[in-house]
């Protein structure tokens, strides 16, 4: 019993910083299929919907079909993150404690809600010393603002704090550290392409680089990849984290990035972006600079599936590239 927010959910354990909780399981649905559930739970009389968009056109509702991550309850100070994942190339949603938690604190996370202007807002129940009174954002219909440089340079900041925190749990830190030490230094003797070859990616990508830093170790990748995770869709961040991966001139920890599912979050990226050249064009740079050496990398990865269709594209910059990694790739056994 949650009070006035209902059912909740509470820690049974004392859990760290980092900890999975569980994972947001549900149906899986088209949004044309969620706006169709969404009518027919409204006419019966069903109030409280547990629907989670998870990009790429995709929707779990986890209402009829589901598990007990549905009842963990919104808040504006929450101790959980919500996560997004790359598992076995299936877009996963995991739920990770931001901070340690206590036996029988309550279990929280920000649903990140946006609401158009003319909507009835939801009143928040959280009682954190950070609530806004209300669940969610306002979101303009048929409005987009424009960063300002402040703004841009104000997340790259928070994203160079995060990164540089290095809160990982031993669990994390050892399995990262076996990823990274399993890279065979020999395999980047040759890569199949020049540094000369990355002239127009490093241009592309000028503009957003705040900080001359890429990622300089192991935990510094592990957090990297959580934050490309829950990334999906915030152009501004995911214009940054490009930069930051560009920036990363150490190979051995590009490899350990794509041991993490990396290719799989950029190929979803260029999946979510099929309608906006400009960040194609920043997408497909970013993948170039990646260090992929071996077929299986790019198979497992199911990169080039999302990649070729673009060789035709109208847009003579994105089907240049296209065909410059198609033809890359067609090289590698």
């Amino acid at each position: 019993d949650a009070g006035r927010k209902g059912f909740g959910m509470q820690a049974l354990e004392d859990l760290d910083t980092g900890s999975f909780v569980m994972e947001y399981m549900g149906e899986v649905v088209t949004a044309t299929e969620f706006r169709k559930r969404a009518r027919v739970y409204q006419s019966e009389g069903i109030s409280h919907h547990y629907f989670m968009s998870i990009g790429n056109g995709k929707v779990i509702d986890a209402t009829r079909k589901g598990c007990i991550a549905r009842f963990i309850n919104h808040s504006c100070g929450p101790n959980c993150v919500l996560q997004k994942w790359m598992v076995g190339g299936a877009i996963r949603m995991g739920i990770f404690t931001e901070r340690p938690i206590k036996r029988g604190e309550e279990i929280t996370f920000d649903y990140k809600f946006e609401r158009m202007a003319d909507s009835e807002p939801q009143p928040c129940y959280c009682g954190s010393p950070e609530c806004k009174g209300i669940i969610g954002v306002v979101k303009e219909r048929g409005t987009r603002l424009a960063a300002s440089d402040e703004d841009i340079d104000a997340d790259a900041a928070d994203i160079d704090e995060e990164i540089a925190d290095g809160a990982v749990t031993r669990h994390q830190r050892d399995d990262i550290r076996r990823r990274h030490a399993a890279v065979d230094d020999e395999e980047y003797g040759d890569t199949g392409y020049s540094d000369s070859d990355n002239s127009d990616a490093e241009r592309g990508v000028a503009h957003i680089r705040r900080r001359k830093n890429g990622l300089t170790s192991p935990e510094q990748v592990l957090k990297f990849v959580q934050i490309m995770h829950r990334s999906s869709r915030q152009t501004r961040i995911i214009g940054i984290l490009i930069g930051k991966l560009t920036e990363t001139s150490d190979k051995r920890l590009l490899k350990s990035l794509i041991s993490l599912q990396g290719l799989g979050i950029l190929r979803a990226w260029l999946q979510d972006y099929a309608e906006d050249d400009v960040m194609m064009i920043k997408i497909l740079q970013c993948i170039a600079h990646m260090p992929i050496s071996t077929r299986n990398t790019i198979e497992e990865s199911r990169l080039e599936e999302a990649v070729k269709p673009l060789c035709s594209d109208s847009d003579e910059n994105v089907s240049s590239l296209a065909n410059t990694l198609v033809e890359r790739w067609s090289s590698l056994r």
